[in-house]
């Protein structure tokens, strides 16, 4: 999600907020001041009203951060990167550099969100109990009720079976540590969450036609179903990718080429090829590396011709080896491991065949 306003950083990780929710906490805002604390609160001021209604509304954003940063300590405890957190106009996401590489993990990580929004929610309903002699019914009271209350409802929310949502992923984990199969169990997962999205959309839109002020359950619905869509999808392109092997991805290797041919000349001997092809380059003491023809591709046409294919080539010391019958996902495991993103592929005889290049096809697998 692209950040929009950066607001600092919190253990090294990068805090932002999307502008929308701006208007968002415009609307929270002029909701509580105008509408909800007066009639909780009668008999306060309209000063008090306003002062209130803002520090409810910063408070509660707040609590959303501090929901996203209890995924993140988990995650960052368990090897796991964060990127950066961003506040956007349904909430929080917490981006992380991978995904997890078991079950328990990815547990762990999803029920961390809702454990700290149940942990503010305690501790907003003691502070009302243990000031309410003191202060009354009035907007301190109310206030710190109004936020255990929201709090805990962000919990149970979040802990609904469907993806994206924390239960969603908590659900996936226990799949996944029964099947052992983990993009299946996302897959299922994110088909719940399409199913709970598109409920709350349909309940969204006609509670609004009915006059029930719903319509923010239908714009959240359609979130829901679009990334539960997006995330079913590419579940089920792993799950493709997982039964595969290297040879069905590969850039078949095509005659050495000599030093001083230009891209131009490169790219007119792939001609007859289906897919991609990668040319061996020569030099004085043998092949020097390979030249992918997808660097030759980003080369535009008009200037191909002047652009000498020496240039472009990967140096061996760049790739990492496979054999065809290797899984794809293996490979892609191997080269985040290794940091090489150039694969070579070998045949049962120990012949070069074909090359995989993970920095353009596959840097997103694994």
């Amino acid at each position: 999600m692209r950040q929009s306003l950066r607001l600092g950083s919190i253990s090294g990780i990068p805090v932002g907020i999307n502008w929308g929710l701006l208007l968002i906490a415009a609307f929270y805002t002029f909701n509580l001041a105008v509408g909800v604390l007066p009639s909780a609160v009668p008999d306060a001021s309209a000063l008090g009203y306003w002062i209130f209604a803002a520090m409810n509304v910063v408070v509660f954003f707040g609590s959303v951060l501090a929901h996203e940063l209890g995924h993140s300590v988990v995650a960052q405890r368990n090897g796991i990167r964060v990127k950066e957190i961003t506040l956007w106009l349904l909430g929080g996401v917490a981006q992380l550099e991978k995904e997890a590489d078991d079950p328990g993990v990815e547990f762990r990580i999803a029920v961390a969100g809702p454990a700290v929004s149940v942990a503010l929610a305690v501790g907003f309903a003691g502070l009302a109990f243990a000031l309410g002699p003191a202060y009354g019914g009035g907007l301190l009271t109310f206030s710190l009720g109004y936020l255990a209350v929201v709090n805990g409802a962000l919990a149970i929310f979040n802990m609904i079976p469907a993806a994206p949502l924390d239960g969603g992923r908590v659900l996936a984990s226990l799949l996944w540590w029964r099947s052992n199969d983990r993009h299946r169990s996302r897959a299922t997962a994110a088909r719940v969450g399409e199913v709970f999205g598109t409920g709350l959309l349909i309940v969204g839109v006609i509670g609004f036609f009915m006059g029930a002020g719903t319509f923010v359950l239908a714009i959240l619905g359609f979130f829901l179903r679009t990334a539960a869509g997006a995330e079913r999808r590419r579940a089920e392109a792993f799950e493709v990718i997982q039964s595969a092997v290297v040879a069905t991805a590969m850039s078949p290797i095509v005659a050495p080429i000599a030093p001083g041919v230009t891209a131009a000349g490169v790219q007119a001997l792939s001609g007859g090829y289906e897919r991609p092809v990668a040319f061996p380059l020569w030099g004085a003491d043998g092949v020097i590396g390979l030249i992918p023809s997808s660097s030759i591709d980003a080369i535009p046409l008009a200037q191909r011709a002047f652009v000498d294919a020496d240039a472009l080539v990967v140096p061996w010391s760049q790739f990492m080896s496979a054999s065809v019958h290797e899984s794809l996902t293996a490979i892609v495991q191997r080269a985040h491991a290794s940091g090489k993103p150039h694969v070579l592929v070998y045949d049962d005889q120990g012949a070069q065949v074909g090359y995989i290049g993970l920095d353009r096809d596959l840097s997103t697998l694994g």
